[in-house]
């Protein structure tokens, strides 16, 4: 595998680890420091752990489909989009266990084979447009 390979399997590791709710594993591709750019969510391996399962509560029947994957040095620069059915409250809006989908723009920075920063791009406002039943 080469390396521009490499570092496509690490975002493609990532998520499908977060859609199988599987994010004690992240640590298989997550750097203990990891340096998250949301501030939704705490700094570190830790932090990133605790969002997921905070999301997969939320999401429980999460999936994501993996649109493009774009990588330049030690970058990786994903589009995803992310179908779940709203089981608990989400940003002040109780479960409506309706279907919704949405898309992230995720960018990585790897390091020593692991991803070590992120910043990211949701569209928050296509998705509670979603749950709040004015799509």
């Amino acid at each position: 595998m080469t390396e521009t390979q490499a570092k496509r399997q690490l975002a493609i590791r990532f998520v499908e680890l977060m859609a199988a709710n599987q994010v004690d594993q992240f640590s298989q591709v997550v750097a203990q420091d990891y340096k998250q750019h949301n501030p939704m969510v705490r700094q570190g391996l830790g932090g990133i752990i605790e969002a997921g399962q905070w999301f997969h509560s939320v999401f429980p029947d999460i999936t994501v489909r993996v649109e493009q994957l774009v990588v330049e040095n030690d970058l990786v620069v994903g589009r995803f989009t992310w179908l779940g059915t709203h089981q608990a409250e989400f940003m002040g809006i109780p479960a409506t266990y309706r279907k919704a989908s949405w898309v992230s723009m995720d960018l990585w920075r790897v390091e020593q084979g692991k991803l070590a920063e992120h910043w990211d791009v949701v569209d928050w406002t296509g998705l509670i447009t979603q749950l709040q039943g004015k799509d």
